[in-house]
C-alpha cells in the first residue's frame, strides 16, 4: 500500500495507513474521496490536513517563499506554530496564577494542572529552539 494509492488515507492517518488490510484501506479511501469531492477543500478535515502539511504558519497561511528553501520555510513555519501554542499557554498560566494569589479557591486549578503547563511551556521553547537551529 503506498500513499499515492491511497491519498486521502495516507493525509489523514499518515503512515499508519500502511498496516490496515487492504480492504479497509479500500473502503477508507472510497469513502474519504467522496467526502472530499462533495465539501469545499477549505472546510473539509482532508483540506485542512494537507495544507497544514504544505508548511502553513500559524495564521494558516503557507510561510512565505521569499529567499527560503522548503527546508527553511518548514522550520519557520514550525517555530511560528509552536510560539502561537506557547504564548496561548503561557496567557493560561498567566490567568491560572492571578486567580491562585487573588480568586475564589473553587475556581482555581490544581498544582499538577500548573505543573502541566509549565511543562508544555518548556517543551515548546526547546522545540523552538531546536527548530531555530536547523535554519
Amino acid at each position: 500500500m503506498t500513499a499515492s494509492q491511497y491519498p486521502y488515507l495516507f493525509a489523514t492517518l499518515g503512515e499508519a495507513a500502511s498496516q490496515l488490510p487492504e480492504a479497509i484501506a479500500r473502503a477508507l479511501e472510497t469513502t474519504l474521496t467522496a467526502t472530499q469531492v462533495n465539501a469545499p477543500s477549505s472546510t473539509t478535515l482532508l483540506g485542512c490536513l494537507q495544507r497544514i502539511r504544505k508548511v502553513e504558519a500559524a495564521d494558516g497561511q503557507p510561510w512565505p517563499t521569499k529567499g527560503h528553501t522548503p527546508g527553511q520555510r518548514m522550520a519557520m513555519a514550525r517555530i511560528d506554530r509552536a510560539n502561537s501554542g506557547l504564548t496561548l499557554l503561557l496567557e493560561i498560566l498567566h490567568a491560572t496564577e492571578r486567580v491562585r494569589v487573588d480568586g475564589d479557591a473553587d475556581q482555581q486549578v490544581g498544582e499538577d494542572v500548573r505543573e502541566g503547563l509549565l511543562l508544555a511551556c518548556r517543551g515548546l521553547a526547546e522545540y523552538m529552539d531546536v527548530q531555530v537551529r536547523t535554519l
